[in-house]
């Protein structure tokens, strides 16, 4: 897993800073679960973040919330990790069918319930709340500023 993360950091050329990808991937390995620091890699790379530090941004926030959130999809995944030399491609995408049958994945916690049953309270809300009042015809006030003259003549010039 850790050469998979350095090729992922040098193949998209993260800004490194003060160390090496090795450095990196082997301290961020340490603190990190090992498929969350590559899911970070690619997720930093979905928000076009290029910098090391947003892996370890991403990384921190991620570990706050005991789980990883990301906003990409399997295709993008997917067109990321293609990139990879042969060697590697295997082993990425053995990684991924890994994660596609995760354990917990399945599993609902008491904040997905909650957050099920709020969304229930919206949509119950959203059905007894009358439809707003549309407009059916917009007239705009009367403007004589001599900007109106002007986009006026312009407007009237190019219909005739």
């Amino acid at each position: 897993m850790q050469q998979l993360i350095e090729v992922l950091i040098e193949n998209y050329g993260f800004e490194l800073g003060e160390e090496t990808p090795s450095e990196l991937a082997m301290r961020w390995l340490e603190e990190y679960e090992e498929h969350w620091v590559r899911l970070a890699i690619i997720e930093a790379l979905y928000l076009g973040r290029y910098k090391t530090f947003s892996i370890e941004q991403i990384l921190c926030l991620w570990s706050r919330r005991g789980q990883p959130k990301f906003h990409f999809t399997h295709e993008f995944e997917r067109l990321i990790c293609r990139r990879l030399p042969k060697a590697l491609h295997q082993f990425s995408e053995d990684v991924e069918e890994v994660e596609e049958v995760s354990p917990s994945e399945g599993m609902e916690t008491e904040e997905d319930e909650e957050r099920e049953e709020t969304e229930e309270e919206v949509a119950e809300t959203e059905e007894t709340t009358p439809p707003p009042f549309s407009i059916d015809r917009f007239t705009p006030l009367f403007d004589r500023s001599h900007f109106y003259s002007k986009l006026k003549a312009v407007a009237d010039y190019d219909t005739n």
